[in-house]
C-alpha cells in the first residue's frame, strides 16, 4: 500500500464523517434552533440538543477535512494519479471549511451565543432563513467532496 493510497483513504473516511455529521445537523440540529427566531434561539439553549458540544467535534474535524483533502491531492499529483473527482472533492472541502469560518460559524455564534438581543425579530428570521438556505448549498458541496474522495479511493490501485 502506497502513501498515496493511505492518504486517500484517510481523506475518504474524514469526508464520510463530515458528510454524515453535516446531514445530521442539517436535518436535526438546525431545525431546532431556526424554527421561529428569536424565540427558538433562546429555547434552543435549554433543549437537550444544545447540550451537545458541537464545536468540540468540528474544531479538530474541519481543519483535518480540508488539510487531508489538500494532502490527498498533493499525493495524487506526486503519484501522477490526479483525477477530476479528487480535484473537485479537494476544492469543495477547502471551500466548505473557508466558508464555514468566514460566514457560518460567526453567524451562528451571533444567533445562539450572543442572542443578538437588539436586532429586530423580522431581520433575525430573514437572516436565519438565509443561513439555512446557504447551508443546503454547503451540504451539497460536502456531498461532492465525499463523492469525489470515495470514488478516488475506490478506484485507486495500490
Amino acid at each position: 500500500m502506497t502513501l498515496y493510497t493511505i492518504g486517500l483513504w484517510f481523506y475518504s473516511i474524514l469526508a464520510s464523517l463530515v458528510f454524515g455529521a453535516s446531514v445530521y445537523e442539517t436535518l436535526v440540529v438546525h431545525p431546532a434552533w431556526s424554527r421561529q427566531p428569536p424565540e427558538s434561539f433562546v429555547g434552543f439553549g435549554g433543549a437537550s440538543l444544545s447540550r451537545m458540544n458541537i464545536a468540540a467535534f468540528w474544531k479538530p474535524v474541519a481543519p483535518l477535512f480540508a488539510l487531508s483533502g489538500l494532502g490527498a491531492l498533493a499525493l495524487a499529483f506526486s503519484a501522477g494519479a490526479q483525477a477530476a473527482p479528487l480535484i473537485a472533492s479537494s476544492i469543495c472541502a477547502v471551500l466548505v471549511v473557508a466558508w464555514t469560518l468566514a460566514y457560518f460559524r460567526p453567524t451562528i455564534e451571533r444567533f445562539l451565543e450572543k442572542g443578538d438581543g437588539n436586532t429586530p425579530a423580522d431581520r433575525l428570521r430573514s437572516e436565519a432563513r438565509r443561513w439555512i438556505r446557504l447551508n443546503w448549498i454547503r451540504t451539497a458541496m460536502v456531498a461532492v467532496a465525499w463523492w469525489g474522495a470515495t470514488l478516488a479511493a475506490l478506484t485507486t490501485r495500490g
